[in-house]
């Protein structure tokens, strides 16, 4: 039978095949045509071909050139080839050259290919289990920058005039 339903013992657990001990699992692969509204969980790997527009949860995940995820992603590690907008938790991430990014990204190591395309934020943490723990509420303002006007006078001026206004008071 090409679909089988899991088959369940007397006490009620189930026999559904799991890979062997020792074994990783083989990468779960979504292709080009494939188009998944909702969340993916998974302990193993994960390439992306196709649309997600859902969370996803795995060990590595890989957005392929023509693939794409709308939604949030946690991973140990994150390859981005393709698009991503929302949110990206892993220790390591690459963007490659045709990714195209808008996205939070929180990373032990990040690593921007040229030709790869990044806006929004990206914070480094030294352990991925850490910021879990403590997640950012606001993106911070440098005092500088909040009480400093334009050019950094206070007054509004620019550097010219305040030249000028020195050279006519002596």
């Amino acid at each position: 039978m090409l679909f089988k339903s899991p088959s369940t013992k007397p006490n009620g657990a189930s026999t559904s095949p799991s890979p062997p001990s020792g074994k990783p699992a083989a990468p779960s692969i979504l292709s080009l045509d494939l188009q998944v509204t909702g969340d993916i969980v998974t302990t193993g790997e994960l390439h992306i071909a196709g649309s997600v527009k859902g969370d996803i949860t795995a060990k590595k995940v890989t957005i392929g050139e023509g693939g794409s995820v709308t939604g949030a992603i946690e991973a140990e590690s994150a390859f981005v080839a393709g698009a991503l907008s929302g949110r990206l938790t892993a220790t390591t991430v690459v963007l490659a050259g045709g990714a195209r990014v808008d996205a939070e990204i929180t990373h032990v190591a990040l690593t921007i290919d040229s030709g790869a395309v990044f806006q929004g934020h990206s914070r480094r943490v030294d352990s991925i289990d850490k910021a879990k723990a403590t997640p950012l509420l606001a993106a911070p303002v440098s005092r500088l920058a909040a009480s400093t006007p334009l050019y950094g006078h206070k007054n509004g001026s620019s550097a010219d005039d305040m030249g000028q206004s020195a050279a006519a008071a002596s």
